[in-house]
């Protein structure tokens, strides 16, 4: 596996201006106690207080700095995509910008990238949040590890270290941060977790609301879409589809079979069964068209944009 020799910090800031000077000390302290080159790429989301102004004045000072200014708000998981398509680094660290996320691991992060791991995630050993927020959390990545495959305790922390490749032509979008180890955590990647304490926030207001668990819920259904069947998506559809035909067909053939050949009168005794039957055979139909659809579009993005269905760890040398 090549070598690590520059790292990625990419934070998301949405006016943390009162924990932006803070957080960029200790980052700094953790980076100088190792050998790499690195840089930071602070991302303001939109921010409508000082925190861009701080950005500006700390990459005046400090040449790892780099500020970028989002034209607007677009959530984190834009704000991160926008980091990981500038980062230069061999490694991509993503962090929260609250403070929640102590960068004194981040040495034990790139301890476990260096002995050959491609992702190596935070897992909570002790946060501060509630009993009923830490059961929902908990229900949440038990119903992600099994939905995905991925052996993971903890996907809810941005806090992770991704080999750069794994990121690439990733198409984050909504909230799809919160399951991104999921995502690129395909079946022969190397991960691993480190336990952390997450701590409690500093200056500023939390982002968090319960309608964040329903949204959780949706974003849960196009992961499982996006692991399993994004590049297939006839093989969900043609699937599902096929068996709705399939139950459609069967009955209307009978009861066809019945009125041609036993007088049975569909008009009288069956419109109601017969119209239904009809109905779940379009449907299937329907269901079928659209997987047909969904595959040859991907086929086309493939085949239009050059971007690979895979990604490619190392290659042997010419």
């Amino acid at each position: 596996m090549n070598e690590i020799q520059f790292i990625s910090i990419v934070v998301p800031i949405y006016n943390e201006e009162g924990n932006i000077t803070t957080l960029y000390q200790e980052i700094t302290t953790a980076m100088q106690s190792m050998k790499y080159n690195y840089e930071v790429l602070f991302i303001s989301d939109g921010s409508i207080d000082n925190s861009w102004e701080k950005l500006d004045e700390l990459s005046k000072a400090d040449q790892h700095i780099r500020g970028i200014d989002l034209a607007g708000n677009y959530g984190q998981t834009l704000a991160l995509r926008t980091g990981f398509e500038l980062a230069k680094g061999d490694v991509i660290i993503a962090m929260d910008g609250d403070l929640q996320h102590d960068p004194k691991y981040i040495p034990e992060l790139i301890a476990k990238m260096e002995a050959g791991y491609e992702i190596v995630g935070g897992s909570k050993q002790v946060r501060p949040e509630g009993v009923f927020k830490s059961l929902l959390a908990n229900l949440a990545h038990f119903t992600i590890s099994r939905m995905t495959g991925v052996k993971m305790k903890y996907f809810g922390a941005t806090f992770k270290a991704y080999r750069s490749y794994l990121l690439k032509d990733v198409n984050m979008l909504g909230d799809t941060h919160r399951y991104l180890g999921a995502i690129v955590a395909r079946k022969g990647v190397k991960y691993t977790e480190i336990p952390i304490e997450i701590r409690s926030r500093g200056a500023g207001k939390s982002n968090y609301s319960i309608k964040k668990v329903f949204y959780v819920v949706v974003d849960l259904i196009f992961l499982k879409f996006s692991v399993s069947y994004m590049s297939k998506p006839f093989r969900l559809f043609g699937v599902v589809g096929g068996v709705i035909l399939l139950a459609g067909l069967l009955p209307m053939a009978y009861y066809l079979m019945s009125a041609a050949f036993f007088n049975l009168d569909i008009h009288s005794h069956r419109l109601a069964e017969f119209l239904f039957t009809i109905f779940l055979t379009l449907f299937g139909l329907l269901l079928i068209s659209f997987g047909l659809i969904a595959e040859i579009g991907i086929q086309n993005q493939y085949t239009r944009d050059a971007s690979s269905p895979y990604k490619i760890r190392q290659t042997t040398q010419k």
